[in-house]
């Protein structure tokens, strides 16, 4: 039942695409090119430069799009997500729906499995306060609720949770944003002690936690950089600790966008 309404929802999604393609032309295509993928504190793409293409529709508060992150060298780091979202109250919020995949040639999950035990997929549903005009802060929540999330002693989802709060300011007089940002897990992970060895066996959340723990904390600067009249380069710049992994984490990276 599960599988056929998300292949219903998907099939509704992208036909309500095509008919509105035929109205409006607002598409946007991007590519990101950062030195290391860190994604809320952790470490995908290992210590590789990541190529990130993004594709995107948009039709008044409605978002259609697909992203992706890909090692140059590792193919074992890789991603593709699909999402909607909508954001409404004068931009004020946005509700958001993600399909994360991490598809690999030598894997033996199929991408069009959807069962609850074998798909890999991890669908999360997520709502993001954008700030005010004159309030820089913007807050969020994730959920993940369906797919290959983490689980618990008895073989469940734990229905993995992220929450993130940051500050948002922009310095015209260097022509700079600064983002400082505090993420943190809410669930997952639990310890099971070994009646044969008497060891206690660790075995961490999606986010690689235990329990509430602050995995992303840090500060970001995007300054751009102007090549000709009509042309100019947004480089950004991150700072990242994960204080419950003991980790750091420092990148920089660029993108164009048509």
């Amino acid at each position: 039942m599960v599988k056929k309404i998300l292949l219903f929802i998907m099939f509704t999604v992208l036909s309500s695409t095509v008919i509105n393609l035929k109205a409006q032309n607002n598409f946007s295509i991007s590519t990101d090119f950062q030195s290391r993928y860190i994604w809320r504190g952790q470490a995908l793409g290992k210590n590789i430069p990541s190529i990130q293409p993004a594709l995107k529709y948009s039709y008044k508060g409605l978002n259609i799009g697909a992203w992706g992150a890909f090692s140059t060298s590792e193919l074992n780091s890789q991603e593709l997500d699909l999402y909607v979202s909508y954001t409404f109250l004068k931009d004020m919020f946005t509700v958001i729906i993600t399909d994360y995949t991490f598809p690999l040639d030598n894997s033996p999950f199929k991408y069009f499995d959807y069962d609850k035990n074998t798909t890999p997929h991890v669908f999360e549903g997520g709502l993001v306060f954008n700030g005010l005009k004159n309030l820089p802060l913007s807050a969020s929540l994730y959920m993940n609720f369906y797919g290959s999330d983490s689980k618990n002693n008895k073989g469940n989802n734990v229905f993995s949770t992220y929450g993130e709060v940051s500050y948002n300011p922009i310095c015209e007089k260097i022509n700079t944003s600064f983002s400082f940002f505090a993420g943190f897990a809410f669930n997952g992970g639990y310890r099971e002690e070994n009646i044969l060895s008497h060891e206690t066996i660790i075995y961490k959340g999606y986010y690689g936690n235990e329990g509430f723990a602050f995995v992303n904390l840090g500060m970001g600067a995007t300054k751009t950089l102007k090549i000709t009249d009509s042309f100019s380069l947004p480089i950004n710049s991150k700072l990242i600790f994960n204080p419950d992994a003991n980790k750091a984490y420092f990148t920089i990276g660029t993108g164009i966008s048509l």
